[in-house]
């Protein structure tokens, strides 16, 4: 009988392990998700401080503002 319950015990824990490793992957699916995201965010950022640049940029040819 010690035998058999060593042996469910065993098993109880292998199912423990295996959810356990369902949710850790799950979570890795969630960090690398954020990490693209995170990567995506930072290049709109970038294209966006790059249009500003270009906006506050006097234009070539353009009029010059009044200097004093």
């Amino acid at each position: 009988m010690a035998v058999s319950e060593a042996i469910e015990e065993v098993n109880q824990i292998i199912e423990t392990l295996r959810a356990t490793l369902d949710d850790m992957d799950t979570v890795l699916e969630t960090l690398e998700l954020a990490e693209r995201q995170k990567l995506a965010d930072e290049h709109e950022i970038e294209t966006l401080r790059r249009g500003l640049r270009q906006l506050h940029r006097p234009r070539e040819g353009g009029p010059q503002p009044p200097r004093h």
